[in-house]
């Protein structure tokens, strides 16, 4: 009787044609959003301990790439600097000593205790990759804004086309993910008018690894020479500051990274199938051999980056908007890099982010299906050519026909084109004003 007079008394009391909260519905949908984040959580638990356990639980043997980073990790720890010794002789640290000198915490615990920390980070650097994409997007949408299905097209593609290269990068505990992130973080945090921020994520990004020093052009060509100079300049203190903890012995790390890495003094054969860049397809194609396959270029290899690199300043310039600017810079990334494992191709999230974006903005009906078809493409040959769906010999069969790097190719022709086709100005992009 009292639950009857207590309903009757919110029904009187609620004002006329104010709907009557079902208090049993509401906490329904509580309970079933934190069923949802729970299973996610324990989802991503799993997948922790699962990668983590990927690494090697004895310091002083090779699991995979973290076991690089950690060893390198707990020479500066005692001391030394990062490239004294290794754990083989084909497994070296190749990166500047910042990354070493930041994962110093995770060297303070166990192997497979800072493994799950870094898959976490990696992990992390997904959600936010493929977030400031959308935002990117919603930003640069031209006022028209996103339908719900339009943002969740974006979210989708960006990381189904590229998923190989987020579980590789996952199962061989590499950086690639963390210096996606920070890229991304890079023309973001600009296109909302934070440059200092931006340019030192930027100078983070090329301490961890060299290769964002790229986007330096894009800057340039958007007409931002002073911009692209402080950038540099920012990355060389920050580099030079992370040699100084060796002392006097910082001018010989200092050879020894540029020796090993920049000058591939290690040795990698750049012609091997697995090498998707553009100097790995050419030392292919015209039958590298022997000491021509350890050049980081040669003269075909730098006359077609020279195209690639041009396509991208092109259009650049024409582009209007930042992500549209960029993406064919981030496709550069790895096209252009003397040595691009397929783990690396995950610095096209946002290229892909914004050709979905064009997509969803309602572009033409005919671009609309083009640019459907190349991420479409770009998905079967990123994706179907791994070990586990074709097998490892289809897939070493697509690795020697270059079918990454004519994945990650179309991408960049398809961004090009957005920039330069006669619909760009409605999708967001066009002459610069």
């Amino acid at each position: 009787m009292a639950d009857a007079v207590g309903a009757a008394t919110r029904f009187v009391g609620a004002p006329s044609g104010s709907p009557v909260r079902d208090p049993t519905g509401t906490s329904m949908k509580n309970r079933s959003f934190k069923l949802r984040v729970v299973a996610v959580v324990a989802l991503a638990a799993l997948g922790g301990f699962y990668y983590a356990s990927r690494s090697s639980a004895d310091a002083q043997v090779y699991g995979n790439d973290f076991n690089v980073y950690y060893f390198a990790a707990r020479e500066v720890l005692s001391g030394r600097d990062p490239y004294q010794r290794s754990l083989g002789a084909w497994t070296p640290y190749l990166y500047p000593p910042l990354l070493a000198e930041a994962l110093v915490p995770l060297a303070l615990l166990p192997v497979r205790a800072a493994a799950f920390i870094w898959y976490l980070l990696n992990l992390s650097s997904v959600i936010v990759a493929a977030s400031l994409c959308l935002k990117l997007s919603e930003a640069e949408s031209e006022g028209a804004g996103l339908s719900s299905t339009g943002r969740a097209l974006i979210l989708v593609a960006s990381v189904a086309v590229v998923a190989r290269f987020i579980l590789d990068n996952f199962q061989l505990g590499q950086v690639n993910l963390i210096v996606t992130a920070l890229s991304i973080a890079h023309v973001y945090l600009y296109s909302g008018g934070r440059k200092l921020t931006s340019a030192l994520l930027l100078a983070l990004a090329a301490s961890f690894k060299i290769t964002p020093l790229i986007l330096l052009l894009y800057h340039a060509a958007r007409g931002r020479l002073k911009y692209a100079a402080g950038c540099f300049a920012l990355f060389a203190v920050m580099t030079a500051a992370s040699f100084l903890p060796f002392g006097l012995l910082g001018s010989s790390a200092f050879t020894d990274f540029a020796n090993r890495t920049l000058r591939n003094e290690q040795g990698f054969n750049l012609a091997y199938p697995g090498n998707q860049s553009t100097r790995g397809v050419v030392g292919r194609v015209m039958g590298e051999r022997g000491e021509r396959t350890r050049t980081p270029s040669s003269l075909p290899s730098i006359a077609a980056s020279a195209l690639l690199l041009a396509a991208a300043i092109f259009a650049a310039r024409r582009a209007r908007a930042e992500m549209a600017a960029a993406a064919p810079f981030f496709c550069c990334l790895v096209l252009l890099s003397p040595l691009s494992w397929k783990a690396h191709f995950v610095a096209l999230v946002l290229p892909v982010a914004y050709l979905s974006a064009q997509v969803a903005s309602g572009t033409e009906v005919r671009r609309m299906r083009l640019i459907l078809g190349v991420l479409a493409a770009a998905f079967a040959l990123f994706n179907l050519t791994s070990p586990l769906i074709a097998g490892r010999l289809a897939a070493e069969l697509a690795d020697a026909a270059s079918l990454v790097w004519a994945g990650a190719l179309l991408i960049f022709s398809c961004s090009v084109g957005s920039v330069l086709s006669p619909e760009a100005k409605a999708a967001g992009v066009g002459p610069e004003v």
